[in-house]
C-alpha cells in the first residue's frame, strides 16, 4: 500500500514538473519574440520618419517657376525688373535686346516675348511683302514664333517674336537651356533680315 502511495506521488510530481518546465519554455519564447519584434517595430516607425523628411526636404528644395526664372536670369548675368503683384511682368535686358517675361510659381512654363524689335512702312507694299514671306520662313526654321502686328496710328507694320517653354528645377543645366532659347530669338532676326535681302537681291536682278 505504501509503494502505490509513493508512485503515485512521484507520478504527481512528475506532472507538475513537467507543465512547469513546459511553461517557463513559452514564457522564454514569448519573451524572445517580443524583443525581435520590438526592433521590428522601431525600424518602421525610423524608416517612416526617414521618408516623412526626405519628402519634407524635397518640397522645401523645388522652388516654384516664377522664384526659378529670376534666380536663373542672376545666373546668366541679366538685371531685370518687376512689376507689382505675385504675377506682374518680368523685363530684361539679353545681348542688347529687351524681353518680357509672364512666369507665376503656380504653373510649370514661361512666356517670353521680345515686342516691337523691327518695323516696316505699312504703306511701302513691296517691302511689307517681303516682310510676310521673310516671317513664313523664319517660322519653317525656328523655334520661335514671329508675327507681326498693324500700327494705324504709326502707320507701320511691327515685329515681334513669341515662346512658351518648360521651366522648372527638373531641368539640367537650366542657365544654358535659357541661353539657348534665348539665342533662337536673334536666328529668328537674322533669318528675318537675311530673307529680305535675298528678296530685295533678287528684284533688283529682275
Amino acid at each position: 500500500m505504501e509503494v502505490l502511495i509513493a508512485l503515485a506521488i512521484v507520478v504527481v510530481v512528475g506532472v507538475c514538473a513537467n507543465k512547469y518546465m513546459k511553461g517557463r519554455e513559452q514564457a522564454r519564447d514569448n519573451e524572445a519574440a517580443e524583443v525581435v519584434a520590438a526592433p521590428s517595430e522601431q525600424a518602421k516607425v525610423e524608416l517612416k520618419s526617414e521618408s516623412n523628411n526626405m519628402e519634407n526636404n524635397v518640397v522645401e528644395e523645388r522652388k516654384g517657376t516664377r522664384d526659378l526664372f529670376l534666380e536663373t536670369l542672376t545666373k546668366i548675368g541679366c538685371q531685370y525688373e518687376v512689376e507689382e503683384g505675385e504675377e506682374g511682368d518680368i523685363t530684361f535686358a539679353y545681348q542688347g535686346e529687351y524681353f518680357i517675361v509672364k512666369a507665376t510659381n503656380k504653373g510649370s512654363f514661361i512666356h517670353i516675348y521680345d515686342t516691337h524689335w523691327a518695323q516696316v512702312e505699312l504703306y511701302d507694299i513691296d517691302e511689307f511683302a517681303r516682310l510676310k514671306k521673310a516671317i513664313n520662313e523664319s517660322n519653317l526654321r525656328n523655334s520661335v514664333t514671329t508675327v507681326y502686328t498693324i500700327n494705324e496710328a504709326g502707320s507701320t507694320a511691327d515685329v515681334h517674336c513669341k515662346s512658351v517653354i518648360l521651366f522648372t528645377p527638373e531641368i539640367p543645366d537650366i542657365a544654358d537651356y535659357l541661353r539657348v532659347e534665348l539665342a533662337d530669338y536673334f536666328r529668328a532676326h537674322e533669318t528675318i533680315n537675311v530673307e529680305m535681302a535675298k528678296q530685295r537681291a533678287m528684284e533688283e536682278e529682275k
